[in-house]
């Protein structure tokens, strides 16, 4: 049975901050726990971030693996990693962290969604703020 791309499980509120390569390891270790990718795949999220910041502005970065590690992606998924205080993210402040493992092509259609989800400031900030786990599945899965 296929997998949801992104699941009600797949969203945690409230994380404490901790620096840009424990927010992507622990999207990382999310996704092999939940069986979207195999262990390789972490390390080609983190070499992907060292060689081209993943940070996407509107305090959101979106943490992804080289096309080399794609070989470790058995599911396309997300997982969202909300951290009210920020994380500092190659200096500028992370609030939203949304790992994405993704087949082929399907990561542009993720990211269209993410990109059309979130480009208001006001839609951003009710999304680090709220309490509400199904306010943010139902923002980023309306497009899916």
């Amino acid at each position: 049975m296929k997998k949801e791309v992104l699941s009600i499980e797949n969203i945690v509120l409230g994380c404490e901050s901790c620096i840009s390569d424990e927010a992507i390891v622990s999207c990382g270790n999310m996704f092999v726990e939940k069986g979207y990718v195999e262990k390789g795949y972490i390390e080609g999220m983190l070499n992907r971030d060292h060689s081209l910041s993943v940070y996407i502005g509107n305090t959101l970065a979106i943490p992804h693996g080289e096309y080399e590690v794609s070989k470790y992606v058995k599911e396309t998924g997300l997982v969202v990693r909300i951290y009210p205080n920020g994380i500092d993210w190659h200096g500028e402040t992370v609030n939203i962290v949304i790992g994405i493992a993704a087949h082929g092509d399907d990561h542009m259609a993720v990211l269209s969604n993410i990109a059309i989800a979130l480009c208001e400031m006001e839609t951003v900030e009710k999304v680090i703020h709220t309490k509400d786990v199904n306010f943010i599945y139902e923002l980023l899965t309306q497009g899916v």
